[in-house]
């Protein structure tokens, strides 16, 4: 090999260490968590990832991804609607499933709400309930795997990401 190849070469390979190197201390992006039980509320999920349910009442909007390939299965809805916003599916006794590779948007509203989602976004999560109206439980939510707590009365948003590890002990010093 002549020594301007070998130099390129080298060149290259010390890029391509670097670069796999810089990979491995950012660590992959892994999926975060979301369940809800029993919820009454308004919650919108824009993320990339996978999310099943039901809805006792109230109406569920998926906007599908321009670019992606959204699966999204409803059934049990009375009436659905396409609109600017996405499909709106309204009814009782609502079971869904929905899945995309990019960015889907979600918004469910209603009571009975209860579903998992798994991937990677922002949701927002405004819970319904209202002590002077008689409401005091508006359901529960868990994300990534932690103890479950009341849905928020004010719209709150939460990311959907895997939490970020611990981080690791101090090395002991020597002396």
């Amino acid at each position: 090999m002549s020594p301007p190849k070998v130099v390129f070469f080298c060149l290259s390979l010390a890029t391509l260490v670097a670069a796999t190197a810089a990979a491995a201390a950012r660590g992959p992006m892994e999926d975060g968590t979301l369940t809800v039980r029993d919820g009454r509320g308004q919650l919108t999920l824009k993320f990339r990832g996978s999310l099943i349910g039901r809805l006792n009442r109230g109406k569920v909007t998926v906007t599908a991804s321009s670019t992606g390939t959204t699966t999204a299965v409803v059934r049990g809805w009375e009436t659905r609607e396409a609109t600017a916003q996405g499909t709106v599916y309204t009814g009782a006794g609502i079971r869904f499933r929905v899945a995309d590779d990019r960015r889907v948007t979600v918004k469910l509203n209603g009571k009975g709400l209860n579903f998992s989602a798994v991937g990677r976004g922002e949701a927002y999560i405004d819970g319904l309930g209202n002590p002077s109206a008689g409401i005091f439980f508006d359901g529960t939510y868990s994300l990534n795997d932690e103890a479950y707590k009341s849905l928020p009365d004010e719209r709150t948003r939460v990311e959907l990401r895997a939490p970020s590890p611990p981080p690791s002990p101090a090395a002991p010093k020597r002396g």
